[in-house]
């Protein structure tokens, strides 16, 4: 497999699932709408992922005023019309949710997934990163 980085996170076998990436919103512009993409791909053999939504969410730290979505990632079912979408480069990609910078002076933003089922385990998800970009028009 291609990847752009020298490392990414391959998910071997686990119960509980949770990404968190934190950003501080200092060294973003003013004035701008972000918006959060999860960016991964599903390995052949995978499991845990078929029509099992994980839950995302991205909100300023210490507020938990977002919206959190819930996906599934292996493309198969949906759940409040979000799918993820193939990318040019090979990955996948789901929106996560947005935010306003107004000064760069909110502290941090944590985009996260999450899928903490008990009675199912989860492997083959290749986490490349979550993508921060301007929205288009904002």
């Amino acid at each position: 497999m291609d990847y752009r980085f020298p490392e990414v996170a391959k998910l071997s076998y686990v119960w509980w699932l949770h990404v968190i990436a934190k950003v501080e919103t200092r060294i973003l512009s003013p004035q701008t709408t972000y918006v959060a993409f999860f960016v991964f791909k599903l390995a052949e053999r995978q499991h845990g992922f078929e029509n099992r939504p994980v839950q995302l969410r991205v909100d300023f730290e210490g507020r938990e005023d977002g919206e959190g979505l819930s996906v599934v990632l292996d493309s198969r079912g949906n759940i409040d019309d979000v799918m993820p979408k193939d990318r040019e480069d090979g990955w996948k990609e789901v929106e996560m949710g947005e935010f306003f910078n107004e000064d760069g002076e909110d502290g941090s933003v944590l985009c996260s997934l999450k899928e903490v089922d008990n009675y199912h385990t989860k492997s083959g998800l290749i986490v490349e990163g979550i993508e921060l970009r301007p929205r288009l028009g904002s």
